[in-house]
């Protein structure tokens, strides 16, 4: 008789998802379209203020279930990248 066992594994992200979070978040946050977000442009040129890419990050920890750097934003230079770098972590 086989017991049966059910493990969860919880795959993690792929980067393309990362990134569909992250282009919805900045374009409600600019009021604009998420095809009008550009994922190779620096994050500066979206004009995010401090506050805004902390609640970035914040809202990036919720859905990842895990702590990350604040600085992430001003590191890692596009949307593009930063989804890369977290779908590796």
């Amino acid at each position: 008789m086989q017991a049966n066992v059910s493990v969860s594994t919880q795959a993690s992200p792929t980067a393309d998802v990362i990134q569909g979070w992250i282009i919805d978040f900045v374009a409600k946050v600019l009021e604009i379209e998420p095809t009008q977000v550009d994922t190779k442009a620096a994050f500066d040129q979206y004009g995010l203020d401090s506050a805004t890419a902390i609640s970035l990050i914040c809202y990036l920890e919720d859905q990842l279930g895990h702590e990350l750097n604040p600085t992430l934003l001003y590191d890692l230079p596009s949307i593009e990248v930063l989804a890369q770098r977290l779908a590796a972590d």
